[in-house]
């Protein structure tokens, strides 16, 4: 009977070992686009025993950076600007906007740059890429694309949010399996 506990813990961490490969699967796949596998995996492969959360350190200081550079690239693309009273430096009450100022586009480029560069070193091939169409439309002037469509700001949120939202999901699932292991070898010594 004390054979089955260890034989059900077994169970246990095979079935979390299971759903982490899975995720990693979802992630590597070619239509998500979240992750390059060789990258990642060299990213994974630093992680040691003696700095168990080393993975999830870098994973919170990646998308903490990307959500602060989406964050610039929101200001330097925003439509708001207080209404201009006409023949007037002064803001006004009167609700017709003025003009929207040309944003700066090379400051969004460098920004972009930024975000690219710490994508490719995570592996973030989305991110990544999102990045580079969005960097076309600065080069080419086009606000609207920066803002909505096929390569602007908008998608490069979404799909940061993606990854995001999965290295949340991969990093509590590893966090389970190192606890679960290091149980076990807690288990093991005491037994003894």
């Amino acid at each position: 009977m004390a054979i089955e506990p260890a034989v059900a813990k077994v169970k246990t961490l095979a079935a979390l070992e299971a759903e982490r490969a899975e995720l990693e699967q979802e992630a590597y796949d070619e239509k998500n686009k979240l992750l390059n596998q060789s990258q990642f995996q060299e990213l994974l492969d630093l992680q040691t025993d003696e700095e168990p959360d080393f993975v999830e350190e870098i994973v919170e200081m990646y998308i903490t950076d990307a959500k602060d550079m989406l964050k610039e690239l929101d200001g330097i693309f925003s439509e708001t600007t207080p209404p201009v009273a006409p023949d007037s430096e002064e803001p006004s009450d009167d609700k017709t906007p003025a003009p929207a100022p040309k944003p700066d586009y090379n400051l969004a480029r460098a920004v972009l740059h930024k975000l690219k560069g710490s994508s490719s070193t995570f592996g973030a091939d989305g991110v990544q890429q999102k990045c580079e169409e969005l960097r076309e439309h600065c080069i080419n002037e086009v606000l609207d694309k920066c803002r909505e469509g096929e390569g602007s700001l908008a998608q490069l949120q979404e799909n940061v949010d993606n990854l995001s939202e999965f290295l949340a999901k991969y990093t509590a699932k590893t966090k389970e399996i190192h606890e679960m292991k290091t149980g076990d070898a807690a288990g093991k010594a005491e037994d003894k």
